[in-house]
């Protein structure tokens, strides 16, 4: 009659059906928002119980001591005190000076039947906590190392204080020396016989570097033994290397020289790049080593075959001496050949498979024969070949009798 469209409901097109159908649905949204929204306390309860329940994931370190109140040592030192004794060892470093001595270190030491004894008795004269996550290096005395080394070290597995990634080192003549001197270079105490074995500071191929995880490893595995380095006190260094222990089961039973340990380096391919060797008065730097190893099972007995290649340039010659490269490899070859065959005889005699050979016999030798692998060692067939190639001599002075007169008559 007189109304228009958009006052009937129907404008712009819409229909009545479709305004019940926005009414319905907008009224639904505000329903279902008003519905999410809640009350405000069940909110902030929700909030509560979520952050508790994230509480008890977080790791708990209440009964940890403040680090003024802990002693944290870096070197243990372990030797025979008479009997059934042992003496433990133990060196602090002291972040400042508290006299007028303006010492860097102290040193304690204590007597008890069991390393573990004589820890306690440690703890009773200390003022403070000891704190051996901290440790650098253990060292333990020869004669306790051939009688076995688990009853000395099994403290550290069992009580899990000290670091496994420890270096361990084996010594003779006693460890007052060691303790008690000042580091020559001024090295906090433990950072000193790191930086003597690892590769980044002074480590060599000569100087076999082992941690604590590694010595347990090779007790516990039958088809590989370890190589622990030797050290001797020095007049003035704190120590040397006099050579590297190789072991059955937990008793040292022999050791090898600091030359005859490239023969372990090139084997098992931890050759450093730096090792210099003396051939016919001239010095060489192996620049790098590779070795290819074969083995096989032949009538019940183990052969293995070594074939190696070193890469060498020359450093030194002697004193004029022309230079022939092809006998200088093969003088190499011919001296590093006799070496690996001394080193194959000592530690076959000793049951002692320094070099891992038996973890590549697993495909080969049933697992119920695993412990049996000392004893297949010392019959196994043992072939090294080593090929050497000198890379470059560099300039070469050769005596002239205008330039050089030889004094020689």
């Amino acid at each position: 009659m007189g109304m228009d469209r958009k006052s009937r409901g129907v404008g712009y097109g819409s229909t009545p059906l479709l305004n019940v159908w926005l009414s319905y649905g907008c009224a639904g949204q505000v329903l279902h928002f008003q519905q999410n929204e809640g009350p405000p306390m069940n909110r902030r309860a929700a909030r509560c119980l979520a952050i508790l329940c994230l509480l008890l994931f977080l790791p708990g370190c209440w009964d940890v001591k403040d680090v003024d109140n802990r002693l944290l040592e870096t070197a243990i030192g372990i030797e025979p005190a008479g009997g059934d004794r042992v003496r433990v060892w133990m060196r602090f470093p002291l972040p400042q000076s508290q006299d007028g001595a303006h010492k860097e270190f102290f040193v304690i030491k204590q007597e008890g039947s069991t390393v573990i004894e004589a820890i306690d008795q440690l703890r009773l004269r200390l003022p403070k906590s000891l704190d051996m996550s901290q440790n650098q290096s253990i060292f333990l005395d020869q004669a306790l190392a051939k009688k076995g080394f688990m009853p000395y070290l099994e403290f550290t597995i069992r009580d899990r204080t000290v670091p496994l990634d420890s270096l361990i080192a084996i010594t003779t003549g006693g460890m007052k020396s060691i303790f008690e001197r000042p580091n020559p270079t001024g090295e906090l105490s433990g950072i000193y016989t790191k930086l003597f074995f690892e590769r980044y500071g002074g480590g060599t191929s000569q100087k076999n570097v082992v941690s604590l995880w590694e010595i347990f490893r090779g007790y516990y595995d039958p088809l590989e033994e370890c190589l622990v380095p030797v050290l001797v006190t020095d007049s003035e260094t704190i120590f040397r290397v006099a050579g590297n222990a190789f072991f059955k089961n937990d008793a040292m039973v022999g050791m090898i020289s600091p030359e005859e340990t490239l023969i372990y380096e090139i084997v098992t391919g931890k050759m450093s790049p730096f090792e210099i060797e003396t051939a016919d008065k001239m010095n060489l730097k192996i620049l790098n080593s590779s070795a290819d190893i074969d083995t096989d099972m032949r009538s019940g007995k183990p052969v293995i075959r070594i074939h190696a290649k070193l890469s060498m340039t020359l450093m030194d010659s002697a004193r004029g001496i022309d230079i022939k490269a092809k006998h200088l490899e093969a003088s190499i070859n011919r001296l590093i050949e006799q070496r690996a065959a001394a080193v194959f005889r000592m530690t076959q005699a000793q049951e002692s498979d320094i070099f891992g050979f038996g973890n590549r016999f697993r495909g080969k030798v049933p697992p119920s024969q695993y412990e049996r692998w000392p004893k297949l060692y010392s019959t196994a067939t043992l072939e090294f070949k080593l090929d050497s190639e000198l890379k470059n001599t560099g300039l070469q002075l050769r005596r002239r009798p205008f330039i050089n007169p030889s004094k020689e008559k």
